[in-house]
């Protein structure tokens, strides 16, 4: 698969006649594609991509969707009516708020213990758990943009 001279030479050739990189890697045989191209880069054959005219009557322009959920307004309430009813593991029901207080290696450690409408943490607590999508994808915006390399 090592380039000959004969074969530089015949891909040149076709190159200039306008056959695919895929025909000239099956004319010279024992080669790729992707080796044609990249011998066609490095030989600093023309590239094949027509410039768009001047006066060409099509053109494609792509506006920007502006959709509803960068438009979301999230309250979060911080007044809680219940007050937290530290609870130890072994006296959680189904029912209580399984927010971890404290580290669980260590004696104080123990859970909210508030009431929750069927779901695993109280309203405080999950709202703090579960964020919105909007959010994040705010937040990796700007995360992206800190990190962008131009």
């Amino acid at each position: 698969m090592a380039w000959t001279h004969d074969k530089i030479e015949l891909l040149k050739k076709l190159w200039d006649d306008g056959l695919t990189a895929s025909r000239i890697a099956h004319e010279i045989g024992d080669m790729t594609r992707n080796a044609v191209i990249g011998k066609a880069h490095r030989l600093g054959l023309s590239g094949r991509m027509q410039s768009k005219s001047k006066n060409s009557s099509i053109s494609i322009v792509r506006k920007k969707k502006h959709s509803s959920y960068n438009k979301k307004i999230i309250e979060v309430v911080s007044q809680v009516d219940e007050p937290m009813n530290p609870t130890l593991f072994l006296d959680i029901k189904d029912g209580m708020c399984r927010w971890p207080l404290g580290e669980p290696g260590e004696g104080d450690f123990k859970f909210c213990g508030r009431g929750t409408n069927e779901k695993v943490y109280c309203e405080q607590h999950h709202k703090m758990a579960f964020q919105p999508l909007t959010s994040i994808r705010n937040r990796n915006k700007k995360v992206n943009k800190k990190f962008r390399i131009a």
